[in-house]
């Protein structure tokens, strides 16, 4: 059976309703993520022959509540997955695919893969590849430092003390922010690249990373006063 697409006017709707709910976020899961994740999921969604219909909402709406407003961090999915089906049943979706958009929201998040769930459906895995991409990379640098700054790290900026190469897996809190902005490197971003499910993602995320270990490497010789 032929998939039905997301009409351009709908889409326009769901862009419309979700930018201006998302000012309320802090500035590393702002507009600028959402927008982010929706383009490299149509890019990689397109590729493996995705349903667009489940995916594209489902990308606008997987950060949509702020952390800041739930009891617990990891919550936040499961409260953008409600904002979601009051949202787009209102606008005319039938139950089937908002429990499909709910279900690829629910799945594809960090915090869920930490938790021991991990994304089914292919719509859920490419959210879950776009949104880890842009976690890493250039972008990925600036929403980490970005994000210790609206939460505050108890050990500000940090040092790297670890093998680059070879780093440690460094427990991530998943109720906040990490000790410090270089810690998140070694607890969550650098170990992205081997969570990546599609091909395409594998591709991007393959120079991401190199990226990050680059930024990393400088970073170090400047704390150390080598440059």
């Amino acid at each position: 059976m032929k998939q039905k697409g997301i009409k351009p006017e709908e889409e326009k709707r769901i862009k419309d309703y979700v930018r201006e709910k998302v000012r309320f976020n802090d500035i590393a899961h702002g507009w600028d993520h959402v927008e982010c994740v929706v383009n490299i999921a149509k890019r990689i969604g397109s590729k493996e022959g995705a349903n667009m219909r489940v995916l594209i909402p489902a990308a606008y709406f997987h950060d949509i509540v702020p952390r800041k407003i739930v009891a617990e961090h990891h919550e936040h999915s499961k409260a953008s997955a409600q904002e979601a089906k009051r949202f787009l049943e209102k606008i005319g979706f039938s139950k089937r695919e908002t429990e499909l958009i709910i279900r690829t929201i629910l799945t594809a998040s960090y915090e869920a893969h930490e938790k021991g769930v991990e994304p089914e459906l292919l719509e859920a895995k490419v959210l879950r590849d776009a949104d880890f991409l842009d976690a890493m990379g250039a972008r990925g640098i600036a929403r980490v430092f970005a994000f210790a700054g609206a939460y505050g790290c108890p050990k500000g900026l940090g040092k790297l003390e670890w093998d680059l190469r070879n780093p440690p897996k460094l427990k991530m809190n998943l109720n906040g922010p990490d000790p410090s902005a270089i810690y998140h490197f070694a607890s969550k971003l650098l170990w992205l690249k081997d969570l990546i499910f599609t091909r395409e993602g594998k591709k991007l995320a393959k120079e991401r990373h190199e990226f990050m270990i680059k930024f990393l490497e400088r970073y170090k010789k400047e704390m150390e006063g080598v440059l």
